[in-house]
């Protein structure tokens, strides 16, 4: 399983790269036979009710079957990256299983 990080509008430093991709790696652990790549992006997005939120985006690439793409928005980066992660989590299971 390959991870591609990306993030726009702030520097992600290699802490907290590490971090995250611990994160992704360690939520989707039991499907890492079934994945082939895993697209991350993490984006600033203005909100008029809550200020700021951050969204993050999930293109998991499957080998033979079409590709998930969950989006997720939370108050700080951790928040929204384990909303994402468990969501393409319950979307893996209903298409593998």
């Amino acid at each position: 399983m390959k991870l591609n990080l990306r993030m726009t509008g702030k520097a992600l430093g290699s802490v907290a790269n590490a971090k995250i991709s611990k994160m992704i790696s360690t939520q989707l652990a039991k499907y890492v036979t079934n994945i082939r790549k895993v697209k991350v992006h993490i984006d600033d997005v203005p909100s008029k009710l809550h200020g700021t939120l951050t969204q993050c985006s999930i293109e998991v690439l499957l080998p033979g079957l079409p590709s998930i793409s969950v989006k997720a928005k939370g108050k700080n980066l951790a928040q929204a990256i384990s909303r994402a992660v468990s969501n393409s989590e319950t979307v893996l299971t209903q298409k593998l299983y």
